[in-house]
């Protein structure tokens, strides 16, 4: 998203229906001293990285704050609480400026919440997990559908959905995608694999093994269809998630030949084969776990 689209003020104009308190218009900079500004408590964003401070500081030293900040004033009048811009006012101190440029609006609780969530999702460095905490805390706060969200935010309904699902995925899931080592694409994989201990399983296949995204859609679309894992051995896991199937989904039992079948291919060719049908019709699954996996299968039919 580039620099032009993320204007703050016409992302509170959105927001609260272009109520005119909140919007930004030319003339209305103040320049407030630095020492009668405070932190918002409730800032959702926590942590600042000091090395992108100092280089927002370096820039402000040349250039100035090229947005102002949005606050708001105290009860006691002497003070202002930054309500947006806590980032440009901690590199502001550390470049040496004794004032910024500032808008000051009498913005309510919610208000100063709502903007406070917009302007983290504005982050360029947001991780999915905190783009769907700051759209959940955005949908509460302002108490909309996920449809009146997306409209405001300028975003599809599905989008929001898909950002929202996050919040589904287990604490380890979730750490997982704030460190980088799973991606949204591989989440919503795991979201499609309804059983806990499968769900896990996944996770940790698709990071011990550095499965891609068409990997772990591929593993998770197989267990939907068996009940296991293209890694895992037929029996064991598969028999007993099998035995928990209600009569009508149960599949026919094969064949004493179609069970020898499936056994040689697997054997031969050193993958799991999954024969269903019978002698006249029927289909084979080859499956493999990983890229190298899938490299030794085709070598070995000649591929």
């Amino acid at each position: 998203m580039s620099n032009a689209s993320k204007g703050l003020g016409r992302g509170l104009d959105a927001l609260f229906g272009g109520s005119e308190p909140l919007r930004e218009q030319s003339g209305d900079v103040s320049m407030l001293p630095i020492t009668v500004l405070r932190p918002n408590p409730d800032q959702p964003r926590r942590h600042f990285d000091p090395e992108s401070l100092r280089e927002l500081a370096d820039s402000i030293k040349t250039q100035g704050i090229i947005q102002p900040l949005l606050v708001r004033p105290m009860a006691d009048n002497a003070a202002y609480q930054i309500v947006a811009g806590e980032r440009r006012w901690r590199a502001a101190r550390l470049a040496g400026l004794t004032q910024v440029p500032v808008f000051v609006r009498a913005l309510s609780d919610k208000e100063v919440m709502a903007a406070a969530l917009i302007e983290n999702l504005q982050r360029e460095d947001l991780n999915p997990i905190e783009e769907a905490l700051a759209l959940q805390g955005l949908r509460e706060a302002l108490e909309l559908t996920q449809e009146e969200l997306a409209a405001r935010l300028g975003k599809s309904r599905p989008a929001i959905a898909n950002a929202l699902r996050l919040l589904q995925l287990s604490p380890a899931a979730q750490e997982d995608l704030r460190a980088g080592r799973l991606s949204a694409g591989h989440a919503r994989c795991l979201l499609g694999v309804n059983a806990v201990e499968a769900t896990e399983a996944l996770r940790l296949r698709i990071i011990s093994h550095t499965l891609t995204v068409r990997d772990a859609e591929e593993a998770a679309a197989f267990w939907r269809e068996n009940k296991v894992f293209p890694w895992e051995p037929e029996s064991g896991q598969a028999d007993a998630e099998a035995q928990k199937e209600p009569p009508a989904r149960a599949t026919r039992k094969k064949s004493p030949q179609i069970r020898n079948l499936q056994q040689n291919l697997s054997k031969a060719l050193e993958c799991k084969a999954l024969v269903s049908g019978n002698e006249q019709t029927g289909k084979i699954t080859l499956a493999y776990g990983s890229a190298e996996e899938l490299q030794s299968l085709l070598a070995r039919l000649g591929v």
